[in-house]
């Protein structure tokens, strides 16, 4: 793989794009996996707050289970608003500065945790920062999709899709950072001091990143195919072609009338909002999981085995990752498909939580590894579907925007946690997420954008004539494809 020279780099500035771009794109692999091992780090670590949760107790922090859920809920909103703000220093001042923005931010935050034994408010302001910052420094490493590009079967792109299923892969295995720690108080003693500050390596490493390795400016869309090439072969083969096999028709997928459209026709359009919902509704499940599934074992099940499979879930939810090669699997050839597996696996955890709570067996097999598993689902289609629907003109911004959905949503977290502590138990709580689980089924087909110069009515013909008059010596053979027809051209 060849290395950038200074020529190189020289030509593109003079071309007006941003030289470190000609350096990304030499070795793409290697710098699209520093972007993920950054989200791995610091996007998605406040959710591991059920394994941080035992050991703030141990270390003597005496505060009521809607105290703690609030420090998370803090942590998880904080989580979600940041895109808005460090969007717009994205799409405005580019992925370094972001970079290094967030990564300063995160360091304060790690630096307050760690005097959290000592004070609840640094603890809580400090978490929220990390949530804060977190996803912040993950936004400048999500447009190194673009290093990939490649037609998939129902609009994404293949390497992009398993690179956005990476991503969220790592948002989602970064809980297993407090899962470590969990293991290292249990063996070697170590204190959430001591572990806050090691971990202030982290936001050292994304920021010389940031200042020696991102751009200043976003990566340009790859060149689409040549529209004159899609004219010339139309012409020939008309709306539809004999010469095509029946399972051949649509060759490549129409592109989204929203992509890079302005942001006011983006957010004055159905599929923004019916995405931004559909997400919020399944994060504010998961959330409210791993908040409350501490207690919600306490209450269900006898004090050691509620202790056990807190471990286990802790264990096992940094490996949603598993079926990330799945994920992308289905967000390439049909993103219908992979709304839909997230509503099934949602109606499926949210039915045993709410009915079958004391089934051990259940909650292994079922709620944590379906809650793992649906995170990654759900991250891979919100970071997948904004860019391939919307284009990453507005890529930051609407991210924000739609984290902003997700926050307000997520506001119903505390008092359903409230309700359940007064009632003793989480049945109402989890019958109503349950329920708000089963109209997402018909939402999902609303955030597929409508052309509206297209008329609904016509269908596509199984049998056409060619348009215009071709040689004999053109009908030869039997192309399958529009690439492989030879444009002809009328005498």
């Amino acid at each position: 793989m060849a290395t950038p020279t200074a020529n190189n780099i020289s030509h593109s500035a003079m071309d007006g794009e941003d030289p470190y771009h000609a350096r990304l794109r030499a070795h793409p692999v290697f710098y699209a996996s520093i972007g993920v091992l950054h989200t791995l780090l610091t996007a998605g670590v406040v959710f591991g707050w059920a394994s941080l949760l035992p050991i703030l107790r141990q270390e003597g922090i005496d505060l009521s289970p809607s105290d703690f859920a609030r420090i998370f809920t803090h942590g998880a909103i904080g989580n979600y608003l940041s895109s808005l703000p460090f969007g717009l220093v994205l799409d405005r001042f580019g992925p370094k500065s972001c970079g290094m923005a967030a990564s300063l931010l995160l360091a304060v935050g790690l630096a307050l945790c760690s005097f959290a034994t000592q004070s609840t408010t640094c603890l809580d302001l400090g978490f929220a920062l990390v949530g804060f910052s977190g996803p912040a420094v993950q936004l400048p490493t999500l447009h190194l999709a673009r290093l990939f590009p490649g037609q998939a079967r129902e609009g994404g792109t293949g390497g992009a899709a398993l690179l956005m299923s990476a991503q969220a892969g790592a948002f989602d295995g970064g809980t297993i950072v407090f899962a470590l720690f969990s293991a290292a108080s249990t063996f070697f003693g170590m204190t959430t001091t001591l572990f806050f500050r090691l971990y202030l390596l982290v936001p050292l490493f994304t920021f010389l990143t940031a200042v020696l390795v991102w751009p200043h400016t976003i990566l340009p869309d790859p060149a689409p195919p040549s529209a004159a090439r899609r004219q010339r072969t139309n012409s020939y083969l008309g709306a539809a072609s004999p010469y095509l096999s029946p399972g051949k028709l649509s060759l490549e997928p129409a592109p989204s009338v929203l992509k890079d459209a302005p942001l006011s026709q983006v957010l004055s359009s159905p599929p923004f909002y019916c995405l931004a919902l559909w997400v919020a509704v399944h994060i504010l499940k998961l959330n409210f999981v791993v908040a409350s599934i501490n207690d919600q074992l306490n209450y269900a099940m006898k004090p050691a085995m509620a202790e056990m499979l807190i471990g286990i879930f802790g264990a096992i939810l940094p490996f949603g990752f598993v079926v990330l090669p799945g994920v992308a699997y289905l967000l390439s050839r049909s993103t219908i498909t992979c709304f839909q597996v997230a509503n099934v696996v949602g109606v499926l955890y949210g039915s045993v939580l709410a009915f079958l709570p004391g089934q051990a067996w259940y909650q292994i097999f079922i709620v944590f590894t379906s809650v793992a598993t649906s995170r990654q689902l759900v991250y891979s289609t919100v970071f997948h579907q904004t860019g391939e629907l919307f284009g990453f003109r507005n890529y930051g911004v609407l991210l924000g925007l739609t984290n902003v959905v997700v926050s307000a949503v997520s506001l119903v977290q505390g008092p359903l946690v409230e309700w359940a502590e007064s009632a003793g138990n989480y049945l109402g709580p989890n019958v109503v997420l349950l329920g708000l689980t089963l109209p997402l089924f018909a939402l999902v087909y609303g955030t597929i954008p409508r052309d509206p110069q297209a008329n609904g009515n016509i269908k596509p013909k199984l049998f056409s004539l060619p348009t215009e008059v071709t040689p004999l010596t053109a009908l030869k053979g039997r192309p399958r494809s529009h690439s492989d027809a030879a444009p002809v051209v009328a005498p």
